[in-house]
């Protein structure tokens, strides 16, 4: 392996995977010379008497914070793409499944899927794991927080911090932290003018998604229920202010093309009525596993109803990304220009 433009530690790392990857699976695999390409390793992989042939996409660490899927969305090919890391967590190894994200990990953990009769699949091989990913907890709930309220006003990243704090719902006392971390991880810098600015709009929306799911979520308050007849419930016309659609119903009028098989809905639940009303209305049930999730909202209901009677639209992309539903995901990734084009054009 001799092209000059591939650095020597990509090289080592793609070179530890293929030999992780003989050891869990006995696959063999090598890395070849590409004149034609400069942008990374390609590697061949011989399974069952058939050679496939993949460019790799190198990155040494992918946590939670660092979706694959920024990665998948930028790629020409995925289907001839492989993203070869350090260890990958169980949990991480399954989003690169769910969502088609062909793998290898210097653990012996893999995804390999041709579509043509070739499927690969290892997980749970834990390597240098929690020496090469530690536990990151810069993203606070308030960090992310202050990443919803940019994404939906991207000129409050230069607003008075009560300003901030009317909308967000963060405590002035935690908004320079949570600058210093958006910062820190290179999610908002300093434009020309010296306002502060989202770097990389798509990553900052896939930082965000992931982080709601998991840092942010698990903290609001949030109900399930059952119902008899969910083709009724999607019937229902929201409040203005306090409540709205988020998740596949809102994707269903976003983009057209999904049939809602579960309800998301946000509401004020400062409000005394609103969630009692739509129980009662609709005749819900709690249970634990119903399709009807019904989440607080965690900003102003004053403020950022732009996209009503759905949430806004980034929102409804972190709704999506969770499910690892590959309908599901393919609806959110109609969702990301409309995004990013918002951010560049507020920023203008």
């Amino acid at each position: 392996m001799n092209n000059p433009f591939i650095p020597d530690l990509e090289v080592e790392l793609v070179a530890g995977a293929l030999d992780a990857l003989h050891e869990s699976t006995r696959i063999q695999g090598k890395i070849v010379d590409d004149a034609a390409s400069d942008a990374g390793a390609v590697v061949l992989l011989e399974i069952n008497g058939r050679k496939l042939r993949y460019h790799c996409a190198v990155k040494k660490k992918v946590d939670r914070y660092a979706l694959p899927h920024d990665l998948l969305n930028r790629l020409d090919n995925a289907q001839h793409t492989l993203l070869v890391s350090s260890p990958l967590s169980p949990d991480m190894a399954n989003r690169c499944r769910d969502i088609g994200l062909q793998f290898i990990d210097t653990a012996g953990n893999a995804y390999i899927n041709d579509g043509a009769g070739i499927y690969v699949h290892v997980t749970g091989r834990r390597g240098d794991i929690d020496r090469q990913f530690p536990v990151n907890d810069t993203m606070t709930p308030a960090a992310l927080r202050m990443m919803f309220a940019s994404l939906a006003e991207p000129a409050l990243l230069d607003a008075p911090y009560r300003d901030i704090s009317s909308r967000a719902r963060i405590s002035t006392g935690a908004i320079s932290k949570a600058f210093e971390t958006l910062e820190s991880r290179g999610l908002i810098g300093l434009a020309s003018s010296g306002k502060r600015m989202i770097r990389t709009p798509e990553l900052f929306l896939n930082e965000w998604a992931s982080g709601y799911a998991g840092r942010l979520k698990p903290k609001l308050r949030k109900y399930r229920f059952a119902i008899d007849n969910l083709d009724r419930f999607l019937t229902w016309n929201p409040e203005f202010q306090l409540s709205a659609w988020g998740g596949e119903p809102a994707a269903m009028m976003l983009t057209g093309h999904l049939k809602p098989e579960a309800c998301t809905v946000y509401v004020d639940m400062d409000d005394p009525h609103t969630l009692k009303d739509i129980v009662k209305d609709f005749r819900l049930r709690a249970d634990p596993q119903g399709r009807i999730e019904i989440i607080e909202m965690f900003w102003n209901p004053d403020h950022f109803t732009d996209s009503f009677p759905t949430v806004p639209l980034h929102l409804v992309y972190a709704d999506l990304m969770a499910t690892h539903d590959s309908r599901n995901i393919a609806a959110a990734r109609q969702l990301i220009p409309g995004i990013t084009q918002h951010v560049h054009d507020s920023t203008r």
